[in-house]
């Protein structure tokens, strides 16, 4: 597949900063929202893309939310989910088998929800139990592609409730510096298109700090498996540096391997330090590429790194001649045989 058949997804990659702020907007018409004194916990319910989104809100707020967020990608819900939390449920399809069971027992536990989604069963669960809806265009998909969005939710719907006054503010500073990045991502040579021809073949191990740059890993791993059919994992710093690191000690083990360390102005000095070491230790033994996302708050620097991770994961579909929309496994394999919870059958 070229760069020109990969186009519209390109187009969509470089509409992240739009589609923040139409997830903001949709947030603004939600007029259920319980008061943050109501409020003894955050739970984002979902699978893929719902759970990367989930975790941005949590990296972006850790050290400023006064109650705990909780980003559940099972079945299994946690006993502190109840009357008093905040209940996130989010599926680009809305036929996620994870997300519908655990939103259904939300639901019967007495929790507040909010449900974000195209349609499907959860569409018509928000329905039957007067949950709060949000409702991601249909034209924005494959369902990776909604990600911006669902964010922009998140973001927006915290803010509301009280949480987070500064939320406007960082959506507004993440616009800047992604129209900035856009525009270098546009001219040829850009560092998404010199990246990727470095990292084609290879399994790319994508590293950064917790929360910031771990969680931009997370997403630069699920779009290069997703979008180029490329194999790629994620860890987060200053962990990796004290198991994941030694495995390139192995002749064997560094066959086709090569790592990318997500960077930012943000970063605890000690742990940037670690990463420093890293890329020295492993500089004789497998390529280490370091990209460093800019912006004037962490929200803006992840969401730019978010950004280069895109265009160097469709730079490489191009170059492997992978089709970025074609998801067969996730789309028909994976949900054979699955049945919605009863609950939502009415």
């Amino acid at each position: 597949m070229s760069i020109a058949a990969t186009k519209p997804f390109f187009e969509l990659a470089a509409a992240l900063p739009e589609h923040l702020w139409l997830g903001a907007e949709l947030a603004q018409g939600l007029s259920s929202l319980p008061a943050a004194s109501g409020i003894d916990n955050i739970a984002i319910l979902g699978m893929g893309t719902g759970h990367t989104a989930g975790c941005v809100l949590r990296a972006v707020t850790a050290s400023t939310l006064p109650v705990p967020i909780l980003v559940q990608s099972t079945y299994e819900l946690p006993a502190c989910l109840g009357k008093r939390s905040l209940v996130f449920a989010v599926s680009g399809s809305g036929d996620t088998d994870e997300v519908n069971h655990a939103a259904a027992d939300s639901a019967a536990r007495g929790a507040r929800m909010v449900v974000v989604t195209t349609g499907g069963w959860l569409a018509n669960f928000s329905r039957e139990t007067g949950s709060a809806l949000i409702a991601i265009p249909q034209g924005i998909k494959p369902a990776r592609v909604t990600f911006g969005v669902i964010v922009g939710v998140l973001l927006a719907s915290v803010g509301r409730i009280g949480f987070l006054p500064e939320a406007e503010t960082w959506l507004e500073g993440a616009g800047v510096q992604l129209r900035r990045r856009r525009d270098e991502l546009a001219k040829s040579g850009n560092i998404a298109a010199r990246l990727a021809a470095e990292l084609t073949g290879k399994h790319v191990a994508c590293q950064g700090d917790a929360p910031i740059g771990a969680t931009a890993a997370e997403r630069w791993k699920a779009q290069i498996n997703q979008n180029a059919k490329q194999p790629a994992s994620a860890s987060a710093q200053p962990n990796a540096s004290h198991n994941e690191a030694v495995a390139w000690d192995s002749a064997d083990s560094r066959r086709n391997e090569a790592a990318v360390l997500l960077r930012h102005p943000f970063e605890d000095r000690r742990v940037g330090q670690r990463m420093d070491l890293l890329a020295g230790y492993l500089k004789d033994k497998i390529p280490v590429h370091d990209v460093r996302g800019k912006g004037a708050t962490p929200f803006a620097a992840l969401m730019d790194l978010t950004m280069v991770g895109d265009f160097v994961s469709l730079h490489l579909a191009a170059l492997n001649g992978s089709d970025p929309g074609a998801d067969t496994f996730i789309a028909k394999t994976l949900k054979a045989g699955l049945k919605p919870p009863e609950a939502a059958n009415g």
